[in-house]
């Protein structure tokens, strides 16, 4: 459940936004930066116009160093960290490094501190690659899975029903979801592409208690944790409608579950926005760039010692609503460039963000021109 987020009867014009106090925030302190990027600054393969000259004005003249905390938070995942710094670094022309960007999925590596030598199942594209990245070592994919049980899922496997495909691998260990080594959980890294396959496995591992082919658990058996990295019911893409994200995939296993079971899946943990999760894991990785940077960071108790920390998104559910339930300093812009689409002058009825412009560079610019105002830059 999403906790509770204040709402604001109107939205925020810039000028009076420019002018209002924040509470809760360090006005010594440097402004700090967090962007979204599917409908921010890429929507697909594409980078938006303004996404360039937006960052350009946060970095030094040749890109290789922020002048401010600047930090990505995405919904997204099925790559790396360091795979999604590289791609930043090239769609954007200035330096992004590993320790500026959190995905979806980036909380699973402390998962693995518990789960790493324990069989797992994971779900997602690109899900491979990433669970051995952060340790897990007897993960098995559902491409995995459905090749070693082809009549669990035989749809899967019938001739001129799906494409060809890259060769799946063998699973490392056969004996993962047997008597001996029953599945410990489940996780989905990013949203699912077969959702049938992954439908009928994850139901199917999950209601066995971790063994396959077992119609049911014995009695005293946990069951079997399910964890998803988003709560995505919708994003943007080139696409001009809004397409499915993993929330669907989630909200349709569960009701699949239900019809089967007559009852919803009763143990599950969710990650990513609008969730506290990544927000405690980006404020530190603010920190420790603010650092780096070399900038004078003011004494703020318990407080982040951030003037604000501005967090751009074109999500209101997720975006919007985990910036505002993050508390001060956290600031929440609403670009109109991805999901949210309503007219000028309007903000979003449900997660209402403390002001709303067109696109990325239209952000960059309210907060810069608010730091030229703060205390923080007169003492520079």
């Amino acid at each position: 459940m999403l906790r509770s987020i204040r709402q604001v009867k109107q939205p925020v014009s810039l000028a009076s936004w420019y002018l209002r106090g924040i509470s809760g925030y360090a006005p010594e302190g440097p402004p700090a930066f967090v962007f979204d990027i599917d409908g921010v600054l890429i929507q697909g393969g594409t980078v938006l116009p303004e996404a360039k000259r937006a960052l350009a004005k946060l970095y030094t003249d040749n890109g290789a160093k922020p002048k401010y905390p600047v930090c990505f938070l995405t919904n997204g995942g099925g790559v790396t960290e360091a795979q999604k710094a590289k791609q930043l670094s090239g769609w954007l022309d200035v330096a992004v490094g590993v320790d500026q960007v959190v995905l979806s999925h980036t909380p699973y590596r402390e998962l693995a501190q518990d789960l790493g030598d324990k069989p797992v199942v994971i779900s997602g594209r690109g899900a491979s690659e990433v669970a051995a990245a952060y340790g897990f070592k007897r993960a098995v994919t559902t491409s995995q899975l459905s090749t070693r049980y082809p009549k669990a899922v035989p749809f899967c496997h019938d001739p001129g029903l799906t494409p060809e495909g890259e060769a799946i691998p063998d699973m490392a260990d056969p004996s993962c979801g047997t008597e001996d080594a029953p599945f410990q959980a489940v996780l989905v890294f990013s949203d699912p592409i077969d959702w049938y396959r992954d439908l009928q496995l994850i139901t199917d591992v999950i209601m066995s208690g971790g063994v396959m082919g077992r119609s049911e658990p014995p009695a005293g058996v946990q069951p079997v944790p399910l964890y998803y990295s988003n709560p995505d019911i919708i994003y943007a893409n080139e696409f001009p409608a809004p397409r499915f994200g993993q929330g669907c995939f989630a909200a349709a296993l569960d009701a699949v579950y239900a019809a089967v079971n007559g009852h919803s899946i009763k143990q599950f943990t969710v990650f990513g926005k609008p969730h506290s999760e990544p927000y405690r894991l980006m404020e530190g990785l603010l920190l420790q760039q603010a650092k780096l940077i070399g900038l004078d960071l003011p004494s703020a108790g318990q407080r982040l010692p951030f003037s604000a920390v501005y967090a751009v998104g074109d999500n209101p559910a997720s975006d919007i609503a985990g910036a505002r339930a993050a508390g001060r300093p956290w600031t929440s812009i609403l670009v109109r460039t991805g999901i949210f689409r309503r007219p000028a002058g309007e903000n979003d009825p449900n997660h209402p963000a403390d002001f709303v412009v067109q696109d990325v560079l239209h952000a960059v610019e309210a907060a810069l021109h608010r730091t030229r105002h703060s205390k923080w830059h007169s003492m520079r």
